[in-house]
């Protein structure tokens, strides 16, 4: 395999919120929110393989889905995306009162 960074586009639909926001914190720490379930994520293959095998022992097969697209290699990705409206996703912080 390259060493060379690739552009993955990760979208997930997961019906329980712990599993949703551990499948979330991943991907985090490994891209780019786009959407509120959408990331890209600029990786090497085998980072790859190890995203794919944490989100893996979190999700439910029977419920969960969870899709991953090869975009090509990092300046493939960024020539051909086109962004309509606002770019990106911002977390809120929402406070929590107990």
């Amino acid at each position: 395999m390259s060493d060379e960074k690739r552009s993955y586009l990760v979208a997930y639909d997961i019906n329980d919120d712990r599993r949703r926001n551990h499948v979330a914190k991943i991907l985090q720490s490994y891209g780019e929110r786009l959407q509120y379930s959408v990331f890209l994520l600029r990786i090497r293959p085998s980072k790859m393989l190890r995203v794919r095998d944490l989100i893996e022992s979190e999700i439910d097969d029977s419920s969960d889905s969870v899709v991953t697209c090869f975009l090509g290699k990092e300046e493939q990705c960024r020539e051909n995306m086109l962004f309509l409206g606002r770019r990106g996703y911002t977390d809120m912080d929402i406070p929590t009162v107990i």
